[in-house]
């Protein structure tokens, strides 16, 4: 583990004292602290913590559209990106998302448009038959929530088949280049400008044996195809969607490539630069589990890769976007008992904002979306491609609920819906060191609009026997003299592996099956007293503390 060292490891019992000194001699008490332990419960031991957010903050901002979700062009396919369904849970999440149309069945759908549209799909094609009805759907969709889309067109049935590392495994359709460049006229035709890219394959260097330079070939063969056909156009590519490996050198193969083109050559061709990463795997025999979702080690995995990702966006100067384009907590559909639980809730929220301090621009979290909670169906089920997935963002009750287009937020939900609360601006580093993480992960954002916003997260769990509250003393910019704090939270007993997410609530509010919220989520007064703010955070919770002039 790499540690850090900086003020607030050197001097927090100084810094401890000191604030107290402050409060002492700024004559202010406190308000009344939290409700102690009821009968029969013990009082939890407390952790301090001395954070600094009074320096100038950094060049890294928080930017609108910075979260969506990856979902599987099965879905596409299937009619279900509809505004009934999704558009309330899309618009809930705010108005500049990304829906990123791929992921595994992004060669197993059968696109049928032109010329192509009366062609009957082989029996390959289980992940369904895309046509114009499905575009039409999809703009419904975009048209009302602001959102808009990448869209992901096959790469297996388009090359060699001897560079295809397992063919008999999960087999393609044959759809030609013909069929692909037809897909995307009509993609174009029908969405605009809310088309921002299309994307070559799906984690191209899990199913093929091209090389980073072959498959930049590969993706400039395909813009040229689609920019014959759409000369006035000039659509860009995402790629190349590389797989979940915590290296980059797949990454940084592709963009040695693409340099070698000349030094705009990448901002010529690519949208942005997409790779993928899950924190955990449940494929195979691996097992994910709620401590380790939870851990520093975790956390600190993510950062080495997100920065070697940053890495690669300097060493193109930042003329394409950097992106996670598809992720979650699990790879293979999820954990059960992790993926769905609690826990996510806060793990989501802490990798959004890890993953933009690290100076990525996009994170998608991969998701079901007509599904029941639960009903996962087996790998080698037909209906595999649009199963429930135990990372799922949002599933139905049961069947009557789904048809009816009311899902119910999953642990998932809450993480985004908290990241929705924080303004666009800049970050501030609050230099919290890495010998603290297993105890507490720290945010804190200069608003475009003057505010400060810390996010502070407890993530041991409150059903651990040596669980702790942490306890913040937050030393603030002059100027800030109020503040008002609103909690991410759980009532189930089950702590970070509870199962009933519709235990959780953000400000005391909760997300209905029709995706919009029951009430405003409602915040509390935090202290301030000479630039001093102490706020404790039970485990278990996240406090997002907004503080004003």
């Amino acid at each position: 583990m790499r540690m850090r060292t900086s003020p607030a490891t050197l001097l927090r019992p100084a810094a401890l004292a000191a604030a107290a000194a402050l409060f002492v001699c700024a004559g202010q008490a406190f308000a009344d602290p939290a409700p102690g332990p009821g009968a029969g419960q013990t009082a939890r031991s407390a952790t301090p913590f001395a954070l600094d957010a009074s320096g100038s903050a950094s060049q890294t901002r928080l930017k609108v559209g910075m979260q969506g979700f990856s979902v599987e062009s099965a879905d596409f396919a299937h009619g279900y990106l509809t505004k009934d369904l999704l558009a309330e849970r899309l618009k809930t999440l705010g108005d500049h998302g990304v829906l990123r149309l791929g992921g595994y069945s992004m060669d197993l759908v059968w696109p049928a448009f032109g010329t192509f549209k009366d062609n009957p799909a082989p029996a390959q094609a289980i992940g369904g038959t895309a046509d114009q009805a499905d575009l039409d759907g999809l703009k419904k969709l975009l048209d009302a929530t602001g959102w808009k889309v990448t869209l992901g067109v096959p790469l297996k049935s388009l090359i060699d088949p001897a560079k295809l590392k397992n063919p008999a495994k999960d087999p393609a359709p044959q759809v030609t280049m013909d069929q692909v460049v037809a897909e995307v006229k009509a993609a174009h035709a029908t969405l605009g400008d809310d088309l921002l890219s299309v994307e070559v394959g799906n984690e191209y260097d899990n199913v093929t044996t091209l090389t980073p330079a072959e498959m930049w070939s590969t993706v400039k063969h395909y813009q040229d195809e689609i920019d014959t056909a759409l000369p006035d156009t000039h659509l860009k590519m995402t790629g190349p969607s590389a797989n979940t490996a915590v290296t980059n050198s797949t990454i940084n193969g592709f963009t040695d490539a693409a340099l070698a083109d000349g030094p705009d050559a990448p901002r010529r061709t690519l949208a942005e630069l997409a790779s993928h990463l899950y924190a955990g795997s449940h494929c195979g025999t691996s097992t994910a589990t709620m401590p380790q979702l939870m851990s520093a080690g975790t956390y600190l995995t993510a950062r080495t890769k997100l920065q070697g990702i940053k890495a690669v966006g300097d060493r193109l100067h930042h003329t394409v976007p950097m992106t996670l384009n598809e992720s979650n907590s699990a790879s293979c559909s999820g954990q059960p008992g992790v993926s769905d639980a609690y826990g996510s809730s806060l793990w989501s929220l802490d990798y959004l904002l890890e993953t933009a301090q690290n100076g990525v621009s996009r994170l998608l979290f991969h998701t079901n979306t007509a599904a029941v909670c639960g009903d996962f169906k087996p790998r080698d089920s037909a209906d595999y491609p649009i199963s429930y997935r135990y990372y799922g963002a949002f599933c139905a009750a049961d069947q009557s609920a789904l048809d009816t287009h009311q899902l119910s937020a999953s642990a998932l939900y809450y993480g985004l819906w908290t990241f929705r609360q924080l303004p666009q601006g800049r970050f501030v580093d609050l230099a919290l060191p890495d010998e603290d993480l297993g105890k507490l992960r720290a945010y804190a954002i200069r608003g475009d609009d003057s505010s400060l916003s810390v996010v502070l997260i407890n993530v041991q769990d409150p059903t651990a026997t040596d669980a702790t509250d942490d306890t913040v003393t937050l030393k603030l910019p002059k100027g800030f003299r109020s503040g008002r704090q609103t909690t991410l939270a759980s009532s189930a007993p089950g702590g970070l592996t509870s199962l009933e997410a519709g235990a959780i609530t953000l400000g005391g509010s909760s997300v209905t099956p029709a995706g919009t919220p029951d009430h405003t989520p409602y915040s509390e007064p935090v202290h301030v007293g000479a630039n001093i703010s102490a706020i404790t955070v039970a485990p278990g919770t996240a406090q997002i503390v907004r503080f004003s002039r």
